[in-house]
């Protein structure tokens, strides 16, 4: 299960670094994958903006400024 996410987190990441916009990334990535649970949800972090992705195992996808990572 770990293996699955850790490669999604990286697919979203390689993809974003081609140039690749979130409702991209969405669309061909994310909203068919199994492991997703839901929708994106906005919220912030001390950061600024963020979109949060809800995932089966009950943890989340986080894409901010930096870029895809789990939390």
């Amino acid at each position: 299960m770990a293996n699955i996410v850790s490669r999604l987190v990286k697919e979203c990441n390689l993809t974003r670094s081609k140039g690749v916009d979130f409702p991209t990334i969405w669309q061909t990535t994310l909203k068919g994958h199994a492991y997703v649970a839901g929708p994106p949800m906005q919220d912030r972090n001390q950061e600024g903006p963020i979109l949060k992705i809800p995932l089966i195992t009950g943890r989340y996808l986080i894409f901010d400024a930096s870029g895809f990572r789990l939390d």
